[in-house]
């Protein structure tokens, strides 16, 4: 029963996966907003909108909004939000208009930024649907494995012969190997970050406090991204205790182009009030966050693996029983 055991406990750690997933995606967004606004994790801020950009039309269109607003700390940056406009016949999003938003500050390292409307409430509509969506989901996984045990109690030599052979372990190896690979290649070419350095940015983003910092140095790391160079810039700033400090970060510049410390003699960092020696770009903290896009592809990969393993399963099972 060495490989029937496998195999069942691969295809229950998928379906428990994407029960999971589901179960946080349904009421972690019906429920943490709300529970953070009773426990005072919400801060509430005004920002200016600089310029709006449209990225889905339809009657509900996709805007994604380019934001100023002071963060924890008391100073200004910038961030891009995205925003489902619901009644675009109000025009309520319009260039150099102010906008109330909220930080959440519980959502660390994660984007903390929403619009603010009030207070926040629990849509019964939507959690009726959730429920109704995962009972229908582990009802079927109920009568698939139920279906599947009764079967292979009914014949388990045979089946632990045909599990011997099936595709399923190799299914997993393969799967691992994809998702290694991944993290190698996404790492090696700067988009994939760790937990503590995404917590940290988090942290220099909406608690820290900018400054001018001269630049000492720099040096080609060897590393491309996107046919861009990397430099390591070594830079010096003051804090407000007027304490002198040096940091390290890295710039991406134009192949092509030649950069010397006089033409970058001076940048704009964040860095903790509370630990100054923590200091970063500015321009690296408020690029993109593509930590989304990585997670989603990540979840597509897993799921495709997912379909495919369900499917050999499914098809082990009850094909094999329906052969006289």
């Amino acid at each position: 029963m060495t490989y029937t055991l496998v195999t069942l406990f691969l295809v229950g750690t998928i379906l428990l996966f994407w029960l999971y997933k589901m179960m946080c995606n349904c009421f972690c967004r019906s429920f943490c907003a709300w529970k953070d606004q009773k426990s005072g994790s919400l801060v509430t801020k005004e920002a200016t909108i600089l310029s709006i950009k449209t990225i889905k039309e339809g009657r509900k269109p996709l805007l994604e909004l380019l934001l100023v607003f002071e963060n924890l700390s008391g100073f200004p940056i910038h961030r891009n939000v995205r925003v489902r406009d619901s009644q675009p016949f109000l025009s309520r999003f319009r260039a150099d208009d102010k906008i109330s938003i909220a930080l959440n500050k519980s959502r660390r390292p994660k984007d903390p930024i929403f619009l603010a409307t009030g207070t926040c409430g629990v849509s019964l509509f939507l959690v009726l649907a959730c429920c109704i969506k995962i009972m229908v989901y582990v009802t079927g996984c109920y009568l698939l494995i139920g279906e599947a045990l009764n079967r292979i109690w009914e014949s388990p030599d045979r089946f632990e012969c045909i599990f011997s052979t099936s595709e399923i372990p190799e299914i997993y190896l393969i799967l691992l190997g994809v998702v290694f690979l991944l993290h190698f290649l996404l790492k090696k070419i700067g988009w994939m970050e760790t937990g503590q350095t995404r917590s940290q940015k988090w942290d220099l983003l909406y608690l820290g406090k900018g400054t001018k910092a001269h630049i000492k140095g720099y040096r080609d790391t060897g590393t491309k991204i996107n046919g861009h160079r990397v430099l390591q810039v070594d830079y010096v700033f003051t804090d407000e205790k007027g304490q002198v400090f040096e940091g390290v970060d890295k710039k991406t510049v134009d192949s092509l182009e030649m950069v010397s410390p006089t033409e970058m003699d001076s940048h704009e960092i964040m860095f903790l009030p509370d630990n100054p020696f923590i200091s970063r770009l500015t321009e690296n903290l408020e690029s993109p966050d593509i930590s989304k896009f990585i997670n989603t592809l990540f979840l597509i990969v897993v799921f495709l693996f997912s379909v495919v393993v369900i499917g050999l399963f499914s098809h082990a099972v009850f094909a094999s029983t329906a052969i006289p």
